[in-house]
């Protein structure tokens, strides 16, 4: 048997060579951490945007695609994101189970099935043809995601805060649970606003409109932590009118949105109606064409396609009240549809 060869220990390192080595392993070590970083990173931001390439904070997500709709948008990933994916409370620690396991439950659900398991946005804009508006009686965003979320288990498509901030909660494939029998067929927004009231001067309307040098601003009162984005951001109505109207039977009075509540929604449903061809930007109108400020018959609901509110929907709703001008919506959102061109 061949002896195996003896050691050449000329080549072995001495103590400054394993300092060297060591330090030259540390490198790379380094090196590779960073890679990495940079590739999760990377694939933090894909998914964050629902696709691939540069996300510039004004787009939505259809059906893991960007959509550029020319207004700010928070997704539901993004830092201090509203994620209705999430299966447990975002604002309190969750429920335990008989076992001690945090008690999970799905806030939304799917469209019927995708055709091929999956929708893609053509498949999806044959499903999607009304986008439903709401105010969401809270006053802010945070708040309301507070309430669909840690409260009542249900969701919305979107939230508008005060500032004009849009925040993304799902992609627009999956069934929000907003509005009864439109969930299956529409898109939803809950516009930051603390609604309409029986009354000029009821008193939460009275505990949530102060009055300074500038005008009337929202006070929001025993609101430890509004949430709002923007930076010293000053929320006032666009205008100074207490609207009143008449829906679904019932005599209502409501402050104005912000302008910049006003300007984010119109440019949100000109995309959604780029995006869903068969959403026409339309209400529904009565005879004499007045927009309609009843619920719609099953019949009337069932044809109709284009944007409406949630008293559209269901009788026992009022929002998002008259402050909410249907034509100016649509006049804007056309405004909006013809700077994209």
């Amino acid at each position: 048997m061949r002896a195996a060869p003896s050691p050449d220990t000329s080549t072995l390192p001495t103590d400054g060579d394993h300092a060297s080595s060591l330090r030259s392993v540390t490198r790379r070590y380094a090196q590779v951490l960073a890679s990495l970083a940079l590739l999760f990173c990377l694939a933090v931001a894909c998914l964050t945007t629902g696709g691939g390439g540069r996300r510039d904070g004004d787009e939505i997500v259809v059906c893991g695609e960007y959509v550029d709709i020319g207004t700010r948008v928070v997704l539901w990933s993004d830092p201090f994101g509203y994620d209705a994916y999430s299966e447990v409370p975002r604002f309190a620690p969750p429920e335990s189970g008989p076992d001690g396991q945090p008690v999970r439950k799905k806030r939304y659900g799917d469209r019927g099935g995708a055709p091929a398991g999956a929708w893609t946005r053509d498949e999806l804009a044959e499903r999607v043809d009304q986008f439903v508006v709401h105010f969401d009686v809270c006053g802010t965003s945070r708040r309301c995601f507070q309430i669909l979320q840690d409260k009542r288990n249900l969701s919305v498509h979107f939230l508008l805060d005060v500032d004009g901030t849009i925040y993304q909660t799902l992609d627009l494939k999956e069934r929000a649970w907003h509005a009864t029998i439109a969930n299956d067929r529409s898109v939803g927004i809950e516009i930051a606003h603390i609604g309409a009231y029986p009354a000029p001067g009821h008193p939460v309307m009275r505990s949530w409109y102060a009055k300074d040098e500038a005008g009337l601003r929202i006070a929001f009162p025993a609101v430890a932590e509004t949430g709002v984005r923007t930076k010293g951001f000053v929320a006032r109505p666009a205008s100074n009118e207490l609207f009143e109207g008449e829906i679904n039977g019932d005599r209502v009075w409501m402050h104005d949105y912000t302008k910049e509540q006003h300007e984010a929604l119109a440019r949100l449903t000109a995309a959604l109606s780029r995006v869903f061809p068969s959403l026409a930007l339309e209400v529904p109108r009565d005879a004499a064409g007045k927009p309609l400020a009843r619920a719609l018959t099953a019949d009337e609901f069932a044809s109709f396609r284009g944007v409406l509110g949630h008293y559209h929907v269901q009788t026992n709703k009022n929002d998002p009240g008259p402050a909410l001008v249907w034509d100016d919506l649509l006049r804007r959102a056309r405004d909006a549809m013809t700077e994209t061109r």
